[in-house]
């Protein structure tokens, strides 16, 4: 069986041979691909596009990697004819039984209009935009962000609005990828209803992600863990509600002056002046340097940058919990690396989210945007040994079972068997 997969990021051994600006952010689908590729009855290769880059082909260890120079902007729109023809190069050349897509941010599975008839697409359902639009809008609902914005904002470059303005571009480009595609992986009841309501005709199976291998090695423990320390993977977007967040902190210090937000938080430049600011920073950060020191936090929220898998994991065994306040989510990785190392977790259970983990067992849940029950939450954590003890039990056994290598890997060998059926069945 030959696979062909279509990622957004460049893998790491192919990564010295790219010409142009390879991304490298989506580190995560590594694990399941190289372990795929180990079995017997599949040939793997992928394709990855790249600004500024070339067409390229790279035969390492059994696997063909292919890149496709692209323009900024190439990815979320709809596709050239130039454009297509580049994917065509790589597909025709390797001549695959199944085209596998990651993710439906970009547009990728658009390749279903030019692409033989005769071979099947599956699409991975990562993120999906289209109902992201409406909890985007209601995180800053209570946010004059206006106020915040730079002069680079005010022209029409980055921030929020230049984030709707995107999003509602790409959503019907989106929509159509849902029409257009018959065959689609998930993981959680949200992304099937999402499914479902754009495409009730498609075919949706269920696949488990890998996680990267750290997350495996280490376990969290109560007595080794930094008391009153919380750890918080994502913080760029006021989407991911990390300024509900502050203010269950400042909620909190009142009781534990010690308490210690941990964040990736680079999107924050400390040494920016405040002129630099009002230049060029992005308005959702220039709100939280605001409230970070309205609330008498700078000693309390500790920026990082961005960590490897090890740092990641390390993070996660340091720290007493867990924080997860985005207002929407369908399966992040993040929740599935807490719950391996075993990092007790205060969730919002939004979207894909109560499909991973249920309250008051793998989890304690508060209402998205609610800081005082956010803060009520992280506090029986700190307070409760027996609580945080058991909650990390029962996440690390879900995970354990979830990310379970040999299951995963099998499964997705399954779907493709499947796909390749019922499509000659089909036709």
């Amino acid at each position: 069986m030959r696979v062909i997969w279509v990622t957004h990021d460049v893998f790491d051994v192919f990564s010295p041979f790219v010409k142009g600006k390879p991304t490298k952010g989506g580190s995560w689908i590594a694990p399941l691909f190289y372990s795929i590729k180990d079995l017997k009855n599949i040939k793997l290769a992928s394709i990855t596009p790249v600004v500024d880059g070339m067409e390229q082909k790279q035969e390492i260890d059994n696997v063909t990697y292919y890149s496709i120079g692209i323009q900024k902007g190439d990815n979320v729109s709809n596709m050239s004819k130039s454009l297509v023809n580049k994917y065509l190069w790589a597909i025709n050349d390797f001549h695959p039984d199944v085209i596998h897509i990651h993710g439906i941010e970009k547009n990728f599975a658009l390749l279903r209009k030019y692409v033989d008839v005769r071979i099947p697409i599956v699409c991975s359902i990562q993120g999906i935009i289209s109902p992201c639009i409406e909890y985007l809008k209601y995180s800053i609902a209570n946010i004059n962000i206006k106020k915040f914005k730079s002069i680079k904002n005010r022209v029409g470059r980055g921030g929020v609005s230049y984030i709707l303005r995107k999003w509602k571009e790409y959503s019907l480009i989106e929509k159509e990828i849902f029409k257009l595609n018959k065959y689609f992986i998930g993981r959680t009841d949200w992304d099937k209803a999402q499914l479902s309501a754009m495409n009730a005709d498609a075919f949706y199976f269920h696949g488990e992600e890998l996680l990267r291998s750290p997350f495996y090695d280490h376990e969290w423990e109560i007595n080794k863990c930094e008391r009153n320390r919380i750890f918080v993977s994502s913080a760029q977007y006021p989407i991911k509600g990390f300024h509900v967040l502050l203010h269950a902190v400042a909620i909190l210090k009142e009781k534990y002056p010690d308490v210690k937000v941990i964040a990736p938080l680079s999107a924050i430049k400390k040494k920016y002046s405040r002129f630099k600011d009002f230049l060029f920073a992005e308005d959702y950060s220039n709100y939280l340097k605001n409230e970070i020191k309205k609330l008498n936090l700078e000693e309390n929220i500790i920026m990082l940058k961005r960590l490897t898998a090890e740092e990641m994991a390390m993070e996660y065994k340091k720290a007493h919990v867990f924080v997860l306040p985005s207002f929407i989510e369908n399966s992040p990785n993040s929740l599935g690396e807490a719950m391996m190392v075993g990092t007790p977790s205060v969730v919002a259970p939004v979207g894909g989210v109560t499909s991973i983990v249920k309250d008051y067992e793998s989890s304690l849940y508060f209402p998205a945007g609610d800081y005082a029950v956010l803060a009520y939450q992280i506090n029986r954590l700190f307070t409760d040994d027996v609580l945080a003890q058991n909650i990390s039990k029962k996440a690390k056994n879900i995970a354990l079972k979830r990310h379970n290598v040999s299951q995963t890997t099998e499964q997705y060998c399954t779907i493709y068997s499947e796909i390749i059926n019922r499509y000659e069945k089909s036709r």
